[in-house]
């Protein structure tokens, strides 16, 4: 079972900004980031179903923009997930 909320002090505000990504879209966080929040409920939720696509979007002429990265010197000191 992941690890409360709590027990990520200062980075707390990162992982739950993370978590919400990962509900939007799972692919929008790193693999080690998906195993991690596959079994995490802040504050003792119950579990989120994540959405899988019944189908493959077509791509489109239009650009797509990405969501912005959390800064990188937060991301460096939260480390990976489990640390």
């Amino acid at each position: 079972m992941s690890e409360p909320p709590a027990a990520f002090g200062a980075n707390s505000w990162l992982v739950e900004e993370m978590y919400e990504r990962f509900c939007a879209d799972a692919d929008s966080v790193g693999d080690s980031w998906k195993e991690f929040f596959s079994d995490y409920r802040p504050n003792g939720q119950t579990a989120v179903e994540t959405p899988t696509p019944t189908s493959t979007p077509s791509p489109s002429d239009d650009a797509v923009t990405p969501p912005p990265a959390a800064p990188a010197d937060a991301v460096a000191a939260a480390g990976p997930p489990g640390s």
